[in-house]
């Protein structure tokens, strides 16, 4: 999970960043990237709570939704926008069914503050979630038909 946050932090937000125009999704991908590099923090500090050092393990299933993102090569704005939107979406998805089994199993260890840390990340995931999810649902909408 450590290794997914820093690279969302500094690598795949910020690209996003640099490559999306409307408004409302830039918007919303800068306040999550500020949000993501707070869970790293209170990723490294739920390591500490449970005793260990802070680790990062590289997650193949993210590197594959990168590529799978950056596949998709597409000329209109909008249309790059909805994909970046929808590419957030199923980051955001995956991350969520991330938390949920590393906050029952610091709970089940009894590492209540480690399984707090990761509560508070997983309810701005979900929170980045709903606000992304209706911003391409917009995009979606705006297509020409």
């Amino acid at each position: 999970m450590l290794w997914i946050e820093r690279t969302l932090s500094f690598e795949v937000l910020p690209a996003a960043l640099d490559r999306v125009r409307d408004t409302q999704l830039k918007e919303a991908l800068a306040s999550h990237l500020e949000e993501t590099r707070r869970h790293v923090s209170r990723l490294e500090e739920a390591f500490r709570a449970a005793g260990a050092e802070p680790a990062a393990a590289r997650s193949p299933a993210l590197a594959g939704l990168h590529a799978q993102r950056d596949a998709q090569k597409v000329p209109e704005q909008t249309l790059g926008d909805l994909v970046d939107a929808t590419a957030a979406v199923r980051v955001e998805h995956f991350e969520l069914g991330l938390y949920d089994p590393l906050i029952e199993l610091a709970r089940t260890l009894d590492h209540d503050e480690c399984a707090s840390l990761l509560a508070e990340n997983r309810k701005e995931e979900e929170k980045a979630l709903e606000r992304i999810g209706r911003i391409a649902a917009r995009l979606r909408a705006e297509l020409p038909r």
